[in-house]
Formats: C-alpha cells, structure tokens, sequence
C-alpha cells in the first residue's frame, strides 16, 4: 500500500521529472535505460531518505519547482541544485535532509552549481512501474507521471507510510554532487577510422555544451575536428558517455535518454565513472575530455563504490537508518 500525498507542485520550474534507476538491459527491445542523468547525486538523495539508492526521486533541471507540503515529510536533497523554504526563509543545501511541515512552501530556485538536483521522499516517489521502472521516459512518453514533466497541480504521494515520514536530520559525508573535472575517456571503436588527429582535436579542445542540449545527448560547441567527410556507418549499439563525431564534426555525447543504436562514427566513450558529470553539464558550462586506461576505468569505478558506502556506513553510525541497497551500475 502506497504512503500518503507529501508535495504538491505550484511550478514545476523548467524541467522537472520523476526517475529512478532505469531500465537497463532493454535495448534489445529498443528501449531506452533512461533513468536518472546523475545516478551518484540521485544515491545520496535516496540514502539520506532512508531509500534504496535507485528508489524513484525527483529529478530537477537547472531551474528548480516550487513545491507546497502536504504533510509532515522529511527529504533528502543532493545534486547541484539549492533552494529555500520560502515561509520561514531557511536556506536548503544538497546533501542534507530538512522536515518540512504540512504548508511549508519549498522553492529549489538555487544556488546551483551543476545542471541538476535530486530530492527524494521516504519510501521512494511513488507512482505506477512500467517496464519495471518508474522512471519518465520524456521521448516515449510513458513512465513517471504519465510520461510528462510534473505540471502545476501534481500531488506527488511517497511510498512510505504516514508514520515513517519524519528522519532526523543528516548531511552526506562528502560531496552532495560529482566532482567537477575532466571528462576521462577510452577511444570509441572508429578512433582508428577518424585518425589520431580527429581524437588528439577531440582532448585538445575545450569545448562549451550547447543550449540544444538535453537527456538524451549533449551538443558541444568549438571548433569542428578537422578531417574529410565523416561517412554514417551501419547502425549499431551505444551507451551513455558514448562521444559521436556526426557530418559537421562537432561532437554529440549521449545521456540517459539516447536511442539504443546510431549511425555516427563513436570517436571516444566516456568512462562510467564520469557519466554523472556528463549529467551535471549545464548550456554554456566548458568541458574537456582526457585520456585514461580501461585499468584506470575500473580503479574509478571502485573508488565511486568504496566512497559511497563510505558514505553511507556513516549516516548509519549517525543515526537508526536501514540497510541501503549499495550495488552500484
């Protein structure tokens, strides 16, 4: 049985959706994994909820909502995303849990330091699975709420009973948010067909994320990397962090919501380590790529793990907190 209504939505701000962790293993089907843009950030919203780290959270892009509580709730924030209660005038910081109370008016308007935030509910944001997920497919529409943006007048209601509503506070341990820095890189499998020039101009170059930017792929701006025509290849399979160099060879690097296949040539991939920094890549925010090893790949992958159930192993030791599902994607 599902937990009561908490929020409701008086301005969904610019783009506001419910996600979790995905649906991954479905491309076969042709089927996004969408999911969550910045999976470290949704984690510690969740863990200081009391949740699974893929239990579904809002998901809040660079301009955050406005959301009115309908009940006593604690939630967890986390991301690049700040706000305020707006009736007391309490600032609200990511890595922190706050109690709000039934009419308190929460405005996730900023400070911002990325281009999303991630603000779970006890119990998880609770709204029918589709394809095993409650994640918002925006393209497909369906998942979340309708498929949709959240939109003035929404009650979003917590998988959590009405006892279970209240935490006490908490901060993470540690940064709310991926750390700022390069994007680290392997060669994509037509590095060898676009030339060492075409990669050495991709590391090179800083390079400035467009405005046409969304979840399914970010659009960089700078100059194009020289070389002859870049041909469409066969469609085959891709993932997020995959870097595209399409006909105007400026590079398209894919998100959560990509297509499960494409046609440009894959010039680099970025390391799953650093997907969440994709993801926190605001319009107009520089970025650059480096090279890595695919030893170094694995040894980021296992520090993200280890700092997180760091992370959480402390929150536990803090307070009465329930064992959180640590798997890591």
């Amino acid at each position: 049985m599902s937990g009561p209504e908490v929020l409701e939505v008086v301005d969904p701000g610019l783009l506001t959706t419910i996600q979790d962790g995905g649906r991954p293993g479905m491309a076969g089907e042709g089927i996004t994994g969408g999911g969550a843009a910045d999976r470290w950030s949704m984690a510690i919203a969740n863990a200081l909820a009391g949740n699974a780290v893929d239990a579904a959270a809002l998901e809040l892009t660079i301009a955050g909502p406005t959301l009115v509580a309908l009940a006593r709730v604690t939630v967890g924030l986390a991301g690049g995303i700040g706000g305020r209660v707006a009736n007391t005038g309490v600032a609200v910081a990511p890595g922190t849990t706050f109690t709000l109370q039934p009419g308190d008016t929460l405005l996730l308007d900023g400070p911002a330091t990325g281009a999303r935030g991630y603000l779970a509910v006890p119990g998880g944001v609770d709204v029918p699975e589709v394809l095993g997920s409650r994640s918002t497919a925006l393209g497909a529409k369906f998942g979340g709420l309708e498929g949709r943006p959240l939109a003035r007048g929404d009650r979003l209601r917590a998988g959590a009973p009405a006892d279970e509503l209240t935490l006490p506070p908490r901060s993470w341990p540690g940064d709310p948010a991926p750390t700022p820095g390069p994007i680290r890189v392997l060669p994509g499998p037509h590095a060898a067909y676009l030339g060492t020039e075409a990669l050495d101009a991709l590391l090179a170059t800083a390079w400035s994320v467009s405005t046409s930017s969304d979840r399914v792929g970010l659009r960089l701006e700078g100059p194009p990397i020289a070389g002859g025509p870049v041909a469409e290849l066969a469609s085959h399979g891709v993932v997020a962090g995959t870097v595209q160099l399409p006909p105007d060879r400026l590079p398209i690097v894919l998100l959560v919501d990509h297509q499960p296949t494409g046609g440009y040539p894959v010039i680099a991939v970025a390391i799953t380590a650093d997907v969440d920094r994709l993801g926190q890549l605001a319009p107009g925010s520089s970025v650059q790529f480096q090279a890595t090893t695919p030893e170094a790949a694995r040894e980021a992958m296992e520090m993200r793990r280890f700092l997180f159930r760091a992370g959480a192993d402390e929150l536990r030791e803090n307070g009465r907190w329930d064992d959180l599902w640590l798997s890591a994607r």
